[in-house]
């Protein structure tokens, strides 16, 4: 396919993107932020509207953002490296043709608007040594008035919806055998460590610490993990699974941690049969297996299928900001509310969006910053890079599955790392390594930290931050005879 066939696919792409509307009153103001100059151009046909809105791509962008992006060596070597820093640095950040796998197209969407509304791209550094290549107003216009014509209006944020209630007696004894495998210390060689054991619920999914604690090794102590366990909870929105990716969905990321050596102990695919043999002794297991999975019986498939279904369920509505998005003006204080407009204007809303406020996409952590020096004590040896880790990819270095910002007052600490205990601090890096704003107030940083308190949902009806032992337990379904 050739660049400007890229190009053009992708303006398609984005129009595509436009059945999406803002959710309305205030947040509708910070969605779509309409520029004066769109007003100005005449109404195209669909065809026109396309080809001119790809022309403005190919022109202005695709020297960095098409997939086949490239630089001149000898060009690269006289200007210190620079050429490379763009073009490397844009791969990471945004490429013109669509990838799924990396980005749902509404995340596509919320980087092209950010880029319009603020008018970042391309760098200055860039734009000094190649005249002309600035978006003008008009250009700016053409892209606005292609996406308004085909009612691309991003919404950037939506109430979570609550866990769908299971039809049938059979879909709720699946839930419920998944619930009881989810705390069950047999998936481990211990008997001892459960998914629980990570991701506690009366923790917002997550264990608190900065490094899991596994399977003991050979000086008895707990293995640690390589990362840190993030949450669980609203983990169904997610595009993939873990920090790089490796799993696909929640039936796949449950049967990774009883074949980890660190984690559960077990190591090898067989070992599933040492696991389902424990199981086969317990009464009560057999015969809800029985029930849900029929002839399948006990088995790896059948465990994480069930695992998975229970998480399915692991979702965390009516927070006070889903309360505001149906709504109630009242339900976020005033400086939540500065907080919402600074965490759009900023470029946070870009990568965070969505019913979890990310999950979506995978992004560079470096973009302005280093976050590991950031985020990280001196002596921090850990060589986890993201999903250049699963792809073995060089471009992947460095992109991580951006975590969902629902309940994350309640999972410090934060990043990959596990190393940073403050929301506050975590905030004030973020927007230092993101959006190159070191210099953000402490009251913008105060006010996006109140906001995200703002994201505390409930979890089957009781706050999530308010959670004991007792609230996250299911009632028997007991399989019909």
């Amino acid at each position: 396919m050739s660049k400007r066939t890229c190009i053009w696919k992708y303006a398609m792409v984005l129009a595509a993107t436009g059945a999406v509307a803002a959710v309305g009153g205030a947040v509708s103001q910070l969605v779509v932020d309409e520029m004066h100059e769109s007003t100005q151009l005449k109404p195209m046909e669909p065809a026109v509207a396309d080809a001119v809105a790809g022309k403005v791509l190919e022109m202005k962008c695709a020297a960095c953002h098409a997939q086949d992006a490239t630089y001149s060596k000898f060009l690269n070597f006289f200007s210190f490296g620079l050429m490379a820093d763009h073009v490397n640095g844009a791969r990471r950040a945004f490429t013109l043709t669509p990838d799924a796998s990396l980005r749902s197209g509404n995340v596509d969407y919320l980087k092209m608007d950010y880029v319009l509304r603020t008018r970042r791209m391309p760098p200055a550094s860039y734009s000094m040594v190649h005249l002309g290549s600035r978006l003008t107003p008009t250009d700016v216009a053409i892209l606005r008035n292609k996406y308004k014509e085909t009612g691309a209006a991003a919404r950037r944020f939506s109430p979570i919806r609550p866990a769908v209630e299971p039809a049938t007696e059979l879909e709720a004894a699946r839930i419920y055998l998944g619930y009881k495998l989810y705390h069950d210390g047999r998936l481990s060689t211990t008997n001892q460590v459960s998914c629980a054991s990570c991701h506690d619920l009366t923790r917002g999914g997550t264990d608190n610490l900065a490094k899991s604690e596994g399977v003991p090794g050979a000086d008895g102590l707990p293995q640690l993990g390589g990362v840190n366990a993030p949450t669980n909870l609203n983990a169904a929105g997610n595009i993939r699974q873990f920090w790089d990716g490796r799993a696909a969905d929640l039936k796949e990321q449950a049967g990774g941690p009883p074949l980890n050596p660190v984690e559960m102990g077990y190591s090898c695919a067989e070992d599933w049969n040492a696991i389902a043999d424990k199981l086969s002794k317990d009464p009560e297991m057999v015969a809800l297996f029985a029930y849900v999975f029929g002839d399948k019986g006990i088995s790896a498939d059948t465990i994480t299928t069930a695992i998975a279904a229970y998480e399915q369920t692991l979702v965390t509505p009516d927070s006070a900001f889903d309360l505001y998005l149906k709504g109630d003006e009242k339900a976020l204080t005033d400086s939540q509310k500065a907080g919402m407009e600074s965490f759009v204007q900023l470029g946070c809303a870009t990568c965070h969006s969505g019913p979890t406020l990310g999950g979506i996409s995978f992004e560079y952590i470096n973009t302005y910053a280093n976050l590991r020096d950031l985020a990280t004590p001196a002596d921090y040896k850990e060589g986890a890079y993201g999903l250049n880790d699963y792809t073995r990819k060089e471009e992947h270095k460095d992109m991580f599955r951006v975590p969902n910002l629902r309940n994350v007052a309640l999972t410090a600490p934060y990043f990959h790392t596990g190393t940073v205990n403050s929301l506050k601090d975590a905030v004030r890096i973020m927007i230092q390594t993101q959006n190159g704003a070191g210099n953000a107030t402490e009251e913008t940083v105060n006010n996006i930290t109140r906001f995200l308190e703002a994201q505390t949902g409930k979890l089957y009806g009781k706050p999530a931050n308010a959670l004991t032992p007792e609230d996250v337990k299911l009632a028997p379904v007991v399989p019909q005879s």
